[in-house]
């Protein structure tokens, strides 16, 4: 475990996990392809972290490699995660959109730097001088000056609530939701087409056991989220997972899917060389963290500058979900996790950082 953890993952540990939005601080490593854990060694980790279940997928030079997964789906009644076992995703719903957006870019349906008030009008956004700046490419590098929610009690579609503007668009890094679903309402106007209809025909080859939108897909099994592992009564089902798509936070995926996909990103397929570059650049600077490493949103993506060597990644935060993606171009390696417990952020930190101990359950990620 302790080898796997340091020489195949660790070195995505600068990648940072964005977790809060804000690299966390990290150890060195080397990454070379080497077994999985079994997931007797991951049962500990879980233990240890008091999360239930998790789901790991790896690439190597590129390519879907490896795969396991350990734990609980489900603790009332007792449920193990599957292969076949689907997770919220939380915020790695953000690439997948983008990616689809990006395929609109390559079509000439969609221009990223055309401010979409010229075409389209959202009712929710009272200021209109700002809300006319605004374009695509600044939702997709979180610089619209957007909150990230508002009115989050509510669900997305009966949302009413005038969104404010943080800062003047363009001039402040500002993560949003709210921005990503702007965005989403303006690329469905465009297309006449929902987010779930474009994911199916763009990726559902690729993401077979995927959706925004309910009913799951045919062959997969549902998982609960939980504060702790301990508390079988204290779980949720998959809320974020309703008829409407939210391109923020909707995705439910397979470790497997997901590293599907990000596959496709690593050995940039489906997209055009040129979209490919302008997704994949440093172009929005992100406030620093605790990392040494610098930070900047690509098109979706954050992207990481460990010692003039590039890292592309993504974390996911559905509260008891937690998720993260990520990979390195140059060697063309990467790694999925999915967890559904509210510690699976530090259990993903200890995984990348090759850590394997484990905190005392219940303790927070440094």
């Amino acid at each position: 475990m302790k080898r796997w953890a340091r020489r195949v993952l660790g070195r995505f540990a600068p990648v940072a996990l964005f977790l809060a939005f804000a690299p966390l601080p990290a150890t060195a490593g080397e990454l070379a392809p080497r077994p999985l854990p079994t997931p007797q060694a991951l049962e500990g980790q879980l233990a240890a972290f008091d999360v239930p279940g998790i789901a790991i997928a790896t690439l190597k030079r590129c390519e879907p490699d490896e795969a396991t997964v350990a734990g609980r789906a489900s603790l009332g009644p007792p449920r193990a995660v599957a292969s076949t076992t689907v997770f919220e995703a939380a915020s790695l719903s953000k690439p997948v959109f983008a990616w689809l957006v990006m395929q609109l870019v390559d079509e000439k349906l969609i221009d990223l730097d055309r401010p979409m008030a010229e075409t389209f009008d959202y009712a929710r956004i009272p200021d209109k001088a700002a809300y006319s700046q605004l374009t695509p490419r600044m939702v997709l590098i979180h610089r619209t000056g957007l909150p990230n929610w508002v009115d989050g009690d509510t669900d997305f579609p009966e949302r009413v609530a005038p969104i404010p503007f943080h800062h003047p668009p363009g001039t402040a890094y500002s993560y949003s939701g709210e921005a990503f679903q702007l965005l989403q309402a303006f690329v469905e106007r465009k297309t006449g087409l929902t987010l779930q209809a474009l994911f199916q025909a763009r990726l559902g080859r690729w993401m077979p056991h995927s959706t925004f939108t309910r009913p799951l897909p045919p062959g997969t099994t549902a998982s609960r989220g939980y504060r702790s592992a301990k508390q079988a009564s204290g779980g949720r089902d998959m809320t974020n997972l309703t008829d409407f798509a939210m391109s923020a936070a909707s995705l439910v995926t397979t470790a497997q899917d997901y590293a599907r996909f990000l596959s496709l990103v690593c050995k940039r397929e489906g997209l055009s060389r040129a979209a490919y570059d302008d997704m994949l650049r440093p172009q929005g600077p992100m406030p620093q963290g605790d990392s040494p490493y610098s930070a900047s949103r690509g098109l979706g993506w954050v992207i990481t500058d460990r010692d003039g060597t590039t890292r592309v990644s993504h974390n996911g935060s559905n509260g008891e979900y937690r998720a993260y993606a990520g990979f390195d171009p140059a060697s063309g390696e990467g790694v999925v996790m999915l967890t559904n417990g509210v510690q699976g952020r530090a259990l993903i930190e200890s995984l990348l950082a090759g850590q394997t101990s484990g905190r005392r359950a219940g303790a927070s990620a440094p």
